[in-house]
């Protein structure tokens, strides 16, 4: 499978920070990640992370916090972690 990365057409400073972030979990969780994408949530998630092992999402949510910290930019991302197999 190819990596494909879509940006719409005038990308956001959110775009960007997903970018980076999609970065730093292939990093740690690269046989479980399969996807990052931005969305816009009803439920006010801006980003989606389908993952092979929902077992993991513990560690996923926690991996974004120190990302965010990292980065200094508390309370930018919240996460929707969706299993492969439930995704719509």
């Amino acid at each position: 499978m190819a990596l494909q990365i879509t940006l719409p057409k005038k990308p956001t400073k959110l775009d960007s920070i997903i970018l980076q972030l999609t970065t730093f979990l292939l990093d740690r969780f690269g046989d479980v990640v399969v996807r990052v994408e931005r969305i816009d949530g009803w439920d006010g998630c801006n980003v989606r992370i389908v993952v092979r092992d929902l077992g993991r999402m513990r560690e996923i949510i926690d991996a974004i916090a120190e990302f965010e910290e990292e980065k200094k930019i508390l309370g930018s991302i919240i996460p929707d972690v969706v299993s492969v197999d439930e995704e719509a």
